[in-house]
């Protein structure tokens, strides 16, 4: 029997794991063999010609990274006799989902693409996804913020506390403070409340307009503890 009092760290670091380490330390696929099947929540809209998505994965792998499905698929809920789950995911996420659960490493796309799976790591509670999806954004080196649309996929769906709404928060401020009246009619309410209130902290206390914040990952990974948080930064790994 392994444990899973709670999800894995990855790395510490980055967010990333190592599929050996998953297997052997937890013996989670050792021991069991109870499958699941995956399926997208847009299945029904695919064309007829194209083979709706659906893949099998190691239920205690899928538990041990979520305390959502844990509860769900563990626990007295209906889902517990189920061998499937429809993810709220569109196809192309679900696959990057499966690639991440199978082999610890997320697709090399533009970094807006994966702002739908963080929005399902939050749900499901998988701080692991979440850590990784931030490695790779907050990690890639680009000043450039996302497209209002594509951070309107997060934000309509992540609270303020969120690391994912902190990191486009800090990114808009920092690197795209003019850009205030253009994202009135794409963006939420609150988010622009925000963005005003943390653009006029910025430049108040702040003489220089660039800033490394939104490019330290280990800023929105989560961390239990400072000390967690000092030791991550010191082995980050990007991929």
């Amino acid at each position: 029997q392994f444990s899973m009092e709670s999800s894995p760290s990855v790395a510490k670091s980055a967010g990333i794991w190592e599929l050996d380490k998953v297997t052997v330390d937890s013996q989670i696929l050792s021991n069991t063999t109870d499958l699941i099947q995956l399926k997208a929540s847009d299945q029904d809209e695919i064309d007829k010609s194209n083979k709706p998505f659906q893949a099998m994965v190691h239920k205690d792998l899928l538990c041990f990274f979520s305390k959502y499905y844990r509860a769900a698929l563990q626990g007295e809920f209906l889902e517990a006799g189920n061998k499937s789950v429809v993810l709220e995911l569109k196809t192309a996420d679900c696959q990057y989902f499966v690639g991440w659960v199978c082999t610890g490493r997320l697709p090399d796309v533009p970094r807006a693409d994966l702002f739908p799976l963080y929005v399902f790591a939050d749900k499901t509670d998988m701080l692991a996804l979440r850590r990784a999806i931030m490695t790779r954004v907050a990690g890639c080196g680009d000043d450039i913020p996302p497209e209002f649309c594509e951070a309107a996929v997060a934000l309509n769906s992540l609270p303020s506390t969120s690391p994912l709404y902190q990191w486009l928060l800090h990114t808009y401020t920092r690197h795209s403070l003019s850009g205030y009246l253009e994202a009135k009619d794409a963006l939420p309410y609150a988010f622009l409340l925000d963005w005003i209130n943390e653009g006029r902290d910025w430049t108040r206390t702040n003489s220089s307009k660039y800033c490394r914040k939104c490019q330290h990952p280990c800023n929105y990974h989560e961390h239990e503890s400072v000390e967690e948080w000092k030791s991550s930064k010191s082995i980050q790994r990007f991929r």
